[in-house]
């Protein structure tokens, strides 16, 4: 079952929320803004991080570009695999609320270590903590949510809470990864580059987001923790096993978009550190001072893709609901949208394979290769991440839908797992026009592969409305 599937509104009398959307926000239940409020400063929390991390790894700790590679994409990894942890502690021990609660405090102290203890048996003890305390919460925020607005009676208002809520993890993405390279930028004369103070604010901000959960108790209903294990059939696991044999080329393709997508946390970093003039605008007496001419540091590069999300999800959402209105009320296919988001991740890495063999082995390019792809690649993603989710979803047979939603999210995981293969290679085997280079031609083969199966979901949705 996904997060929501088979919530109900009970007895209760319908609720008509307001038609003034300013209005709206007052009809929100109170535990809805603890909940936003909580989950802004722990995603804040988590990309400030893992913003700092990539350079971090290099610069303090002496990894190698490779070597950092290989930490963030098996760090990477992990945050998506232990939520299935997460929801099964909720599910069957503590319950949402407590799950959220208990395990916030290894997180605080994953920061905490991370920033204090500036060596690698350190550095892996805090990603394992960080590792887990995020997977513990991502999966359980969510279903709280949903539980509060079934307990009032306001599913009406629930696709415009989970907006909100989608706008509550980009803000804090963005003003914490905009942030948080500024302020180690300003320490770092200090022997360990300014990243120690740099590193606990994340630290903080997760404390303020344990505060917020805690602070919205009263206002969260109560749970039913445990229960009879539901034991299924051999007809309901064989009914699964067709369902992802089903849709599993699908989300083949979709892994490998998460393999190209996640180079930003790292590679792309790397690339812009050592190859690209940092300098937004070139010098000039008008722009010789810094803040005139626009530099950023090489890992504020990450601010760019929430920014990108706040700004582009509007226009989609329109380009979409015009693109139905031109087929007559026909939505358009998500393997579509999907097949277009694939060959946009090929634009992206010729963008990089462009970029990186005009930097050759000692020129610098210009920055704006690296937002240019990084812009290229937030609109693959708006057609294929949020696209893809309700694909899985609507495809799920009846009893499968938890299933299929977890194995869909699953993909990111996948895909860094087959970035663990490539990542020691980078900047030694593999300089960055052939790393790059690799990544194109993976995605294209992809594209490629994805045509007849997008063609055959096309197929059978026609026949199923001929016969309805």
């Amino acid at each position: 079952m996904s997060d929501f599937e088979g919530l109900a509104t009970g007895n209760q009398p319908e609720f008509v929320p307001h038609g003034n959307p300013i209005k709206r926000l007052g009809q929100h239940p109170i535990g809805f803004w603890f909940v936003f409020s909580g989950e802004l400063a722990e995603r804040a929390s988590y990309y400030g991080m893992r913003t700092l991390l990539a350079l971090y790894l290099v610069d303090v700790l002496g990894f190698s570009e490779g070597g950092g590679t290989t930490v963030m994409k098996a760090f990477m990894a992990a945050c998506y695999l232990t939520p299935f942890i997460g929801g099964w502690i909720a599910d069957r021990y503590l319950g949402r609320y407590k799950t959220i609660l208990y395990y916030s405090i290894p997180y605080i102290v994953g920061h905490l270590v991370l920033g204090a203890f500036q060596n690698q048996t350190g550095l892996y003890i805090a990603l394992a903590l960080l590792a887990f305390g995020s997977g513990a919460i991502k999966p359980n925020t969510s279903v709280l949510m949903g539980q509060i607005y079934e307990a009032a009676g306001k599913n009406a208002l629930l696709n415009e809470a989970f907006s909100l809520f989608y706008a509550a993890v980009n803000v804090g993405a963005f003003a914490s990864s905009f942030a948080l390279p500024m302020l180690q930028s300003h320490y770092k004369d200090r022997p360990d580059h300014g990243y120690g103070p740099a590193l606990m604010v994340p630290a903080a901000l997760m404390a303020v987001a344990f505060a917020f959960f805690a602070a919205g108790k009263k206002f969260y209903p109560q749970e039913k923790i445990g229960g009879p294990k539901v034991v299924k059939t051999p007809e309901q696991r064989e009914l699964e096993k067709k369902t992802l044999l089903r849709i599993a080329g699908v989300f083949i393709a979709i892994a490998i978009f998460w393999l190209i997508y996640d180079q930003n946390a790292d590679t792309w970093i790397y690339f812009a550190n050592h190859h690209t003039d940092l300098r937004m605008f070139p010098p000039t007496r008008i722009t010789e001072h810094r803040s005139l001419s626009g530099i950023m540091t090489a890992n504020q590069m990450q601010a760019m893709n929430p920014l990108f999300i706040i700004v582009l999800t509007p226009i989609f959402n329109w380009i979409w609901s015009a693109a139905k209105r031109m087929r007559g009320g026909r939505d358009v296919a998500d393997t579509h949208k999907m097949l277009v988001g694939f060959i946009i991740v090929i634009a992206t890495s010729a963008i990089m394979v462009a970029a990186a063999a005009l930097a050759g082995e000692s020129t610098h390019v210009t920055i704006w290769w690296v937002i240019l792809a990084t812009f290229v690649i937030t609109l693959a993603e708006l057609c294929i991440s949020p696209v893809g989710l309700e694909f899985a979803y609507k495809q799920a047979a009846p009893g499968t839908k938890g299933v299929v939603t977890a194995a869909f999210h699953l993909m990111v995981f996948i895909g860094d797992f087959i970035g663990l293969g490539l990542a020691p290679f980078y900047e030694k085997e593999l300089k960055p026009t052939a790393y790059f280079g690799i990544l194109a031609v993976m995605m294209t083969f992809t594209s490629i592969a994805f045509v007849p199966i997008a063609q055959r979901f096309i197929r059978e949705e026609k026949a199923r409305a001929a016969t309805a």
